[in-house]
């Protein structure tokens, strides 16, 4: 159900409702509208980049608030790392004229 639907919808309701004779309090159904409503419009989910998290400081976890535990940090975006599944000494190497030569280091 969209929000133009779901609008309609609590206005026709409030329209049918409207005549009785009821004599409590609105205030209710309308903070539960508006929270409806606020709570579909708030999608901010940016998160730092790891290097300038003040939560971590840019190490990836935290200690726990009852100072036992390392938590993983939810703050911040985790570093991308390329790993190859190759060893170096096969990464470095020279081919020339269908001959190569591993190059160790």
């Amino acid at each position: 159900m969209t929000l133009n639907n779901f609008s309609i919808l609590l206005l026709g309701v409030a329209v049918l409702f409207g005549s009785s004779q009821y004599t409590g309090s609105t205030k209710a159904p309308v903070v539960l509208a508006g929270g409806i409503i606020r709570a579909k419009a708030v999608t901010d989910t940016k998160k730092y980049k790891r290097k300038d998290c003040p939560v971590c400081k840019g190490k990836g976890w935290y200690i726990s608030g009852d100072g036992i535990k390392k938590v993983d940090c939810g703050y911040c975006e985790p570093d991308v790392k390329m790993f190859s599944p190759l060893p170096p000494s096969v990464l470095n190497k020279q081919c020339e004229d269908g001959s190569c030569t591993i190059i160790r280091r």
